[in-house]
């Protein structure tokens, strides 16, 4: 939501609420003029410079100016720090607009981050500078409009989410990371190692196999050319003493 949309103007206190004289005064002036032309991180310095030295009413006022600075750069968590030393003024005025402002930084914070303790903040914020001032009417529009975005925070509170690993943290998950990565190339050379070895077994095997294969063969055929003669001999003489035999009852004689 818009600034305008919400009407929260920053409140810029005169020159004439800080009635100082000296360097504080002089710095605060200069702080003044650099507000007033947009620089605000300026400004912001000049401003804490004069705090440094002043004391009491004096140093709450510059730490409301310092507030309005930092919230003019958006940094909302700084200023709110700023407008609430500003609210522990004894000026009324002071102290509800410091008030006012620092709903005005708890809603940004609040709303940004989703945040409805933030919000509940910012609610109880704009309520104490109602109870200093209960005619502001910007502070009663403001503090419907927190209460509205409780309402829907309550309703629809946002997904949890997950914590973010510190810089150790991912140091130690890259480590590990690439402890894995390590191992897992290891046991991928390891098992080409195996494959590899196991082919090489194989290969011998067969080789040796192949080898004792033809020394087989080889002296399977010398012991056929033995055994065939061995067998032609032994037929001779088988049909020798056949033919014997035959000769010797044949009622004729003249079978040889």
């Amino acid at each position: 939501m818009k600034m305008k949309t919400l009407r929260i103007p920053l409140v810029m206190l005169a020159l004439s609420f800080l009635a100082i004289g000296g360097t504080i005064y002089q710095k605060t002036k200069e702080g003044n003029q650099l507000w007033s032309s947009g620089k605000y991180q300026d400004a912001f310095s000049k401003y804490t410079e004069a705090a440094s030295q002043a004391k009491g009413p004096e140093e709450s006022l510059l730490h409301f100016n310092m507030g309005d600075a930092l919230y003019k750069q958006e940094r909302y968590d700084e200023a709110t720090k700023e407008f609430e030393q500003a609210g522990t003024a004894l000026d009324k005025k002071l102290k509800e607009k410091a008030f006012y402002n620092t709903g005005n930084c708890y809603f940004r914070t609040g709303l940004a981050n989703k945040d409805i303790e933030q919000l509940k903040k910012s609610a109880a914020a704009y309520q104490k500078a109602l109870e200093i001032e209960p005619n502001d009417q910007e502070a009663k529009h403001n503090l419907e409009v927190v209460r509205r975005h409780i309402q829907l925070q309550k309703q629809n509170p946002p997904p949890p989410q997950c914590n973010k690993p510190n810089p150790q943290q991912n140091q130690d998950q890259k480590k590990n990371q690439d402890q894995k990565q390590q191992q897992q190339q290891q046991q991928q050379q390891s098992q080409k190692e195996k494959e590899q070895q196991k082919q090489n077994q194989e290969q011998q095997q067969k080789q040796a196999q192949a080898q004792q294969g033809g020394e087989k063969k080889e002296l399977s055929k010398e012991e056929a050319e033995r055994i065939l003669k061995s067998l032609s001999e032994q037929e001779k003489e088988q049909l020798k003493d056949s033919l014997r035999v035959q000769g010797e009852t044949s009622p004729h004689g003249k079978d040889w």
